[in-house]
């Protein structure tokens, strides 16, 4: 096989690649400063928690960009044109122009079939991901309930303060703030989803995605309880 680069290719695989990684990005940005104000410390779960609801802003159509370039721009980079002109030609330049999942979808895949299974496989990502972020999100509810309680508990022997109440407060409600990040990424990405479901209908006006879209559903049912838990812990 040959692999041998020249500039264009070079530059248009870095290009490609760029943006792939680039969307992909779920690095948490570093904390913005809170001036004099006292916070508790950030844990693990914590972190991980930041580190979902970055990930879960990300669209599904962004997702599938994502998606498309790094594996358009590796075709290209190693001589499989024809692999590359549909990843890059039809899938980002179509995915770019698009606007909105549905139409992505439309546009990249002919077929009833081809569409479906796409579908299906960005629904069975999107609910793996959904898994793991309510998992995180009950870590945290369970170390922040622990976390005051044991402030309140040292408060009241006189082993803390009231300063040290409120920065556990104060860390609480961080924690809640990144918990409706979560909410509100999966709420856009149910909306994306939703908009699919005419292109998935069968006889009767029912959908072959409506288990996934149900499913989906209760997730995020899920993710509003959690964070309805540590709001009545505030």
């Amino acid at each position: 096989m040959d692999i041998r680069f020249t500039t264009a290719k070079l530059t248009a695989t870095v290009t490609m690649i760029a943006f792939g990684l680039a969307a992909c990005d779920t690095t948490p940005p570093k904390p913005a400063s809170t001036g004099s104000a006292v916070t508790a410390p950030i844990g693990d779960a914590e972190k991980a928690l930041r580190k979902q609801a970055i990930a879960m802003q990300r669209t599904i159509l962004e997702a599938a960009l994502a998606g498309v370039a790094v594996g358009g721009g590796l075709g290209f980079a190693f001589g499989d044109k024809e692999d590359a002109k549909r990843g890059i030609n039809i899938g980002l330049f179509t995915g770019l122009t698009a606007g909105t999942y549905v139409a992505f979808v439309q546009r990249k895949y002919f077929g009833k079939e081809r569409r479906l299974r796409a579908i299906k496989s960005d629904l069975d990502k999107n609910a793996a991901q959904m898994r793991t972020t309510i998992n995180v999100m009950r870590d945290v509810l369970a170390v922040q309930r622990s976390e005051l309680a044991a402030v309140k508990a040292r408060f009241a022997s006189g082993g803390a303060t009231s300063a040290d109440i409120q920065a556990e407060i104060v860390q609480a409600r961080a924690n809640l703030g990144e918990m409706q990040k979560v909410i509100d990424g999966a709420t856009v990405r149910q909306s994306e989803f939703g908009e699919t479901r005419g292109l998935t209908l069968v006889s009767g006006g029912g959908s072959r995605i409506d288990d996934d879209l149900a499913a989906l559903s209760q997730q995020i049912a899920a993710m509003k309880a959690i964070a309805s838990e540590l709001a009545s812990e505030i």
